[in-house]
């Protein structure tokens, strides 16, 4: 792809070495841990995330990547789902990523539809996706995408339930075994077109090397959004030195993949109550990046 037809792959690596940085900043509204304030609820959301991304802005701390779990914002209410297209445009023009996180995944017609709203409807530069039920439910996702945009397939996650299905032992034939996870990244690796990206979660550091490793092998290195990090003991027990060995050890390229943490960054506050929440907020931010140097 030139530079006027990227990738997402290309505007992932010309985002993460511009910032110096591979953070994923999860936004994750819960109000019971925003503090106090008056308005609606998604008049809270909005302040909260339009307060942190200044806040970014202003002591240039901006992470790569930024991803709304859409969840959170559908269980606030409709008007909470306009707060969430407003603060894609907004983080989007102060040049950060934004991958919304909503994990879909349907027969191709459905799948098509879930495209169109992330892309289009939201804007967003990349979404999740479930690969189970097959290609045909991720193709429309690719289809739909512009040049530039990713989707990124879950294929191992942070959750402590992956192993119920991901682990599972599949016998393909021919004296060759894998674990289901494997299997979805390797279908993964065949599906690229240079837009596809895949979840792994911070919390199985051995899966992670290993599946790095698994690409290279293919020729063919998937970037990872890798959620689950935790920040001051918030988040999911994912831990920043343990990634980036993993990341290093399967012989992969760092810049390539991203580190999301959400309560650890979201609500820092929690730790520095002396601190206004976007302040806090930039705390954990910079533990962050002294973490990952």
């Amino acid at each position: 792809m030139t530079a006027e037809n990227p990738t997402w792959r290309t505007r992932l690596l010309e985002r993460t070495r511009k910032t110096g940085n591979t953070l994923c900043v999860g936004l994750d509204p819960v109000l019971q841990k925003m503090p106090a304030a008056d308005g609606s609820s998604a008049d809270r959301v909005r302040r909260f995330y339009a307060e942190l991304l200044e806040a970014m802005a202003r002591r240039n701390l901006l992470p790569a990547a930024v991803k709304p779990n859409s969840a959170y914002f559908e269980a606030l209410g409709l008007e909470s789902l306009g707060v969430l297209q407003t603060l894609i445009r907004e983080y989007r023009e102060a040049g950060v990523l934004v991958i919304l996180d909503a994990k879909r995944g349907d027969i191709s017609t459905s799948s098509g539809a879930y495209a169109e709203a992330a892309f289009t409807t939201f804007g967003a530069d990349a979404v999740t996706a479930a690969p189970y039920m097959g290609s045909d439910s991720i193709a429309p996702f690719q289809n739909t995408a512009k040049p530039g945009e990713g989707i990124y397939v879950l294929v191992r996650t942070s959750n402590p339930g992956a192993r119920d299905f991901q682990e599972l032992t599949v016998d393909l034939g021919q004296g060759r075994k894998l674990p289901l996870y494997r299997v979805v990244a390797e279908k993964v690796s065949g599906w690229d077109r240079g837009d596809l990206g895949a979840v792994v979660g911070a919390t199985a550091p051995g899966e992670l090397e290993d599946l790095v490793g698994f690409w290279r092998g293919l020729g063919n290195e998937i970037p990872m959004l890798i959620p689950g990090i935790s920040v001051g003991g918030i988040g999911q027990g994912g831990d920043i030195a343990e990634v980036l060995r993993a990341i290093r050890n399967g012989g992969g390229d760092p810049n390539l993949h991203l580190l999301n943490s959400s309560s650890g960054v979201n609500y820092a506050h929690t730790r520095f109550p002396s601190l206004t929440p976007a302040e806090a907020s930039l705390k954990a931010i910079e533990e962050i990046f002294t973490a990952m140097r």
